[in-house]
């Protein structure tokens, strides 16, 4: 299984925050999790230590918008405010990918190397 990277911040577990089913829209300024609609993956935490793969998730599609308006109005599901390194920007745009059937695992599992993805190591 190929595991996603998400950074938490000092303010925003948003790792912890996908696998307990809180956070339900998952935002990138690329299209980079374009080859994970439609499958199930991992989300790996990053931002606090060494990378671990902390959960699962589905990802059943996405919206891009370069509307802050719309990006805000959706602000309850991807938890991104805007005191956040991850807020909208403007002339950029925000793909917003869909997260469902979240899952924590028990323990922690290791990941291989990966800038955007990794591969799970067991």
């Amino acid at each position: 299984m190929m595991g996603i990277n998400v950074r938490n911040t000092k303010d925003k577990p948003f790792a912890d925050l996908i696998v307990d089913g809180f956070k339900t829209i998952e935002t990138r300024e690329s299209n980079s999790l374009h080859p994970y609609v439609g499958k199930r993956v991992a989300i790996v935490r990053t931002g606090e230590g060494k990378a671990f793969a902390i959960g699962e998730v589905t990802i059943t599609g996405f919206s891009w918008t370069n509307s802050k308006s719309i990006f805000d109005s959706h602000a309850s599901s991807h938890m991104v405010t805007e005191d956040n390194a991850f807020y909208f920007k403007q002339n950029v745009g925000k793909y917003m990918y869909f997260l469902e059937n979240a899952v924590r695992y028990q323990s922690p599992v290791a990941v291989g190397k990966g800038i955007v993805a990794r591969q799970l190591t067991s």
